[in-house]
């Protein structure tokens, strides 16, 4: 176990230099690592193989539909009404009756995703049965917190001239840095979070000149601060507010955990709040354009591409790992410049189907209101739950801003921030009635 968990360090530890890697490079590189993670992980204590078992059971049906989804896609169909209307066409021009058509118009690409999507789901197996220890959740902690800050401390670097030719492109189209900083508010909140539980369980609790405890208090904050003013520098203001829900979500389980509602009530009250909200901000994000894409910043020619082969996608979509194909269609025979998403509810939407949306939107529900659970029921070490969920939180807002969780930064910090909520959500203490 001691392997698995140095391991995961030293892969949150190389986000950095994993960014300025060649993509290709660096998804092969991801699948190996993972792998052997999650083979030394096993390797681990049998309690604690028992415990991640009956855990991950819960969300069995949420981990197999994706996969499931994008076998369907590949498979030949002999229905020709679900079918893409690319193969019809191909059959056609290459007077092929016989030939069985298909959902992806890449079967290769979907294939090549699913096999992506296998990688990050054991690297989040991976993190629950390293992070069930509390030490080595710790630690893991730690090492998110110290890599996001760094992540936002470039992209504050950035601006400055001194070292903006240091640092690489923080405002890419689907750059990491933004989804970064926002993380990094919530992850460093539970800094701040642990260091407070952790001096109200000592004896010297009066004792306000603890240097563990301003230590924890003074790092936490700075990662938050640079966090914030990252976001701010990138001038991704709507990103801003995501954060604010994140760390209202934090605010909201302390305050119900020191009041001792139970976790039910909690949720329900934290799910109007929510609805509210949302209330209000929906109608004014349709009077802005489309539903998915009234909150994109990206040029307006990208948009507008995107928008043709939102319009024109089949209802089951063109095929996970297929955007790139499509797009070529819609481009000038010149064009020599590859298409990016606008955002990541775009690209589920053209590649699997705007009914995928609300699928996904289901999960991360089932993901946030487990965590969220879990941190109202836990004792002193409840602020991992708490900051997984907001992360969760987070993360699902930002998947209408923009295309950050294409890259393989995003989904490493992501996955770990998941598993590492999933294993800390239940403990001893997760039993007891508050």
């Amino acid at each position: 176990m001691t392997v698995a968990s140095s391991l995961l360090t030293i892969l949150l530890a190389a986000i950095p230099p994993l960014i300025i890697a060649n993509g290709g490079f660096a998804q092969h590189a991801l699948a190996l690592i993972a792998a052997v993670i999650l083979a030394a992980a096993v390797r681990g204590a049998d309690a604690e193989l028992t415990s991640t078992a009956q855990l991950l059971k819960r969300f069995s049906v949420t981990i197999l539909v994706p996969a499931i989804w994008m076998m369907v896609q590949i498979l030949p169909l002999p229905f020709s009404s679900l079918v893409n209307p690319i193969w019809s066409a191909t059959s056609i021009a290459l007077n092929e009756p016989s030939l069985r058509g298909r959902i992806s118009l890449d079967p290769g690409a979907t294939f090549e995703s699913l096999f992506v999507y296998l990688v990050y789901v054991s690297l989040v197996v991976s993190t629950v049965i390293i992070c069930r220890d509390r030490h080595r959740a710790e630690t893991i902690l730690f090492v998110l917190c110290a890599v996001t800050t760094f992540m936002s401390l470039e992209v504050v670097l950035g601006r400055l001239d001194w070292f903006a030719a240091m640092t690489p492109a923080t405002d890419a189209p689907m750059s990491p840095f933004p989804a970064a900083a926002a993380l990094a508010t919530v992850a460093n909140t539970a800094l701040v979070a642990r260091a407070l539980e952790r001096h109200l369980h000592r004896r010297d609790i009066r004792n306000l000149a603890s240097i563990r405890l301003w230590l924890g208090v003074l790092t936490g904050m700075f990662g938050i601060v640079v966090g914030i003013i990252a976001i701010a520098a990138l001038a991704r203001y709507m990103l801003l507010v995501a954060a604010g829900f994140g760390l209202t979500a934090i605010a909201f389980i302390a305050a119900v955990r020191r009041l001792g509602f139970r976790s039910w009530p909690s949720a329900v009250l934290f799910a109007i709040l929510v609805t509210i909200v949302g209330a209000l901000t929906v109608p004014r994000l349709q009077s802005g354009g489309s539903s998915l894409l009234g909150l994109v910043t990206f040029p307006q020619e990208t948009v507008a591409l995107a928008g043709r082969l939102l319009s024109d996608a089949p209802w089951l979509g063109n095929g996970v790992g297929t955007f790139s194909v499509a797009s070529r269609a819609y481009q000038g025979v010149d064009a020599a410049e590859q298409v990016i998403p606008p955002s990541t509810a775009v690209l589920v939407a053209i590649e699997s189907g705007r009914l995928a949306l609300v699928i996904l939107a289901g999960f991360a529900a089932q993901l946030f209101v487990f965590m969220f659970r879990g941190a109202v029921r836990r004792g002193r070490d409840s602020f991992f739950a708490s900051a997984a969920a907001a992360g969760v939180l987070i993360v699902f807002c930002e998947g209408f801003l923009d295309a950050s969780l294409a890259s393989p930064a995003t989904r490493i910090i992501v996955a770990v921030m998941i598993g590492l909520g999933l294993a800390q959500s239940a403990g001893r203490t997760s039993g007891l009635k508050r």
